[in-house]
C-alpha cells in the first residue's frame, strides 16, 4: 500500500494486475475506505472495463458486506460478466440469509461451473436446509456435472443433519465412483456424518484405517462416541490422541468434558478441566464452565457447583446459573435454587428465557405467588424490552 503511494506521488500509472492485487489485500486486511480509494483512482484512469478488475472490485465489496455498492458494480458490468462474477453475487446473497434470491440467479445462470454449484449447495446446508441441498445433486447428475471434494463434504453435512444414513452411504460411494481423494478433510467428513446417521461401525472403520488424524479428525470420532453413548471409549480415544502426540483444542475438552458429564465421572472432568488449563493453557470458555457446573449438580455436589462458579468472570456467569438453577429444579434442590434465582435477579439480565427458567422453577417449588410475579415481570418485559429497563427496575 505505501508502495502503491508512492507510485502515484511519482506519476507511476498502474496496471490492471496491480489493481486487482490492491484489491484483493484491501478484502483481507486493510479495509473498506483504502478498497473505496482505489476504485477512484481504476475510475479515473479508465480501467474497470476489465473483467478481473470489475471481479476483483466485486469480490472487495463483497467482504464488507457492501451489498448496494457490489450490485451497482454488478450492473455497470452488463456484458463483461462471466462465471465468477454471478458466483460472487450468489455468495454475497447467500451470506445475508437471502438465499431464495442466490437461488434466483443461480437459476437464471445459462453455464454454471462446480464452484457455482457448490456455493448453492452449501449455502442450503447452512441455512439448515439440508433437503434442497440434496435436491441439487440430482440436478447436478442431470446435467452431467462431475462432483468434486468440497460438494461431497457439503453432501456429507446435509445428510448428517437429516441423520439419514441411506443418503450419507450414498454421497460416500458417489465419492469413490468419481475418485474423489479420500483425504482427510473427505474422511472426517465421512466420520461425522457416520455418527450422526446411527453409523458408529462405519465411522470407527474409517477412523482406524487413517494414516494421519488431525485434532479435528481426532475431536469429531470422541464427540460421536460421546454422542452415542460410549463416554468410556472416548476417554480412552482422548489419552490415545495424547499419547500419539497430537495437541488438542478447545472443542475437544468440550466433547471430553460432555462425555464425563453424561457419564457422571466428576473425578475425570475435574481432572480435564485441571489439565485444559495447566497443562495446554487454554483459556475455558462458557460451554466448559456449563459442562462442569452440570457435571457437579448431576452428582449433588451442590456447594462445589456453586463455589466453582464463583470463579466465573460475573457478567459471564449467567449461563453457568442457569445451568444450575435446572439441575435444582430437576433435583427439587429448592433451598439453592431460591438462591440461585435471586443471583440471576441480581444480575440484571434481561431475557425471555430467563424468566421461562424461573417460572417453572418456582411453580415446581410450589411458589405461586413468585410464578405470578414472575409472569408479569414477563409481561411488562415483552412489552418494555425496546426501552432497554433492567428486571430490577421493572420490580421497583
Amino acid at each position: 500500500m505505501d508502495l502503491f503511494r508512492v507510485m502515484v506521488r511519482v506519476g507511476f500509472r498502474a496496471d490492471r494486475i496491480t489493481m486487482v492485487i490492491l484489491l484483493t489485500v484491501c478484502g483481507e486486511i486493510k479495509g473498506l475506505e483504502f478498497g473505496r480509494l482505489i476504485h477512484g483512482y481504476i475510475v479515473k484512469m479508465g480501467m474497470e472495463c476489465g473483467l478481473n478488475v470489475g471481479n476483483a472490485l466485486l469480490d472487495m465489496y463483497a467482504k464488507f458486506g457492501q451489498m448496494s455498492t457490489l450490485l451497482k458494480q454488478f450492473n455497470d458490468m452488463r456484458e463483461r460478466r462471466d462465471v465468477v462474477s454471478y458466483t460472487i453475487l450468489v455468495n454475497s446473497y447467500i451470506e445475508i440469509g437471502r438465499i431464495d434470491r442466490a437461488r434466483e440467479i443461480f437459476d437464471d445462470m445459462a453455464e454454471k461451473d462446480i464452484v457455482m454449484w457448490n456455493s448453492m449447495i452449501h449455502g442450503y446446508v447452512r441455512e439448515k436446509r439440508p433437503e434442497e441441498a440434496l435436491e441439487l445433486l440430482v440436478c447436478m447428475e442431470d446435467e452431467s456435472v462431475q462432483v468434486d471434494e468440497n460438494t461431497i463434504v457439503s453432501l456429507l453435512a446435509a445428510c448428517s443433519s437429516l441423520s439419514n444414513l441411506k443418503y450419507g452411504r450414498y454421497i460416500h460411494r458417489l465419492s469413490l465412483r468419481n475418485n474423489i481423494k479420500q483425504d482427510l478433510f473427505v474422511e472426517t467428513a465421512l466420520i461425522n456424518m457416520y455418527f450422526k446417521c446411527g453409523g458408529l461401525e462405519d465411522a470407527m472403520i474409517i477412523f482406524f484405517k487413517m494414516k494421519f488424524k488431525d485434532v479435528f479428525t481426532w475431536t469429531t470420532t470422541i464427540e460421536g462416541l460421546a454422542r452415542s453413548g460410549l463416554e468410556t471409549k472416548a476417554l480412552e480415544l482422548f489419552k490415545q490422541m495424547e499419547k500419539q502426540g497430537t495437541r488438542p483444542n478447545e472443542a475437544t475438552f468440550v466433547s471430553i468434558l460432555t462425555a464425563c458429564r453424561q457419564a457422571g465421572l466428576v473425578d475425570d472432568g475435574c481432572r480435564l478441566f485441571k489439565r485444559m488449563i495447566e497443562v495446554y493453557r487454554i483459556q475455558p470458555s462458557m460451554e466448559h464452565f456449563t459442562s462442569l457446573v452440570e457435571l457437579l449438580s448431576k452428582a449433588r455436589m451442590w456447594h462445589q457447583a456453586e463455589e466453582f462458579i464463583s470463579f466465573i468472570v460475573p457478567q459471564e456467569r449467567l449461563a453457568a446459573y442457569k445451568t444450575l438453577l435446572s439441575a435444582c429444579m430437576s433435583c427439587s434442590e429448592i433451598n439453592l435454587g431460591l438462591k440461585i434465582a435471586d443471583k440471576i435477579l441480581q444480575s440484571g439480565s434481561v431475557s425471555h428465557e430467563v424468566y421461562v427458567l424461573l417460572s417453572n422453577f418456582y411453580a415446581g417449588a410450589g411458589l405461586w405467588y413468585k410464578v405470578e410475579e414472575t409472569r408479569k415481570v414477563m409481561k411488562d418485559f415483552n412489552m418494555k424490552k425496546q426501552t432497554g429497563v433492567s428486571y430490577i427496575e421493572l420490580m421497583s
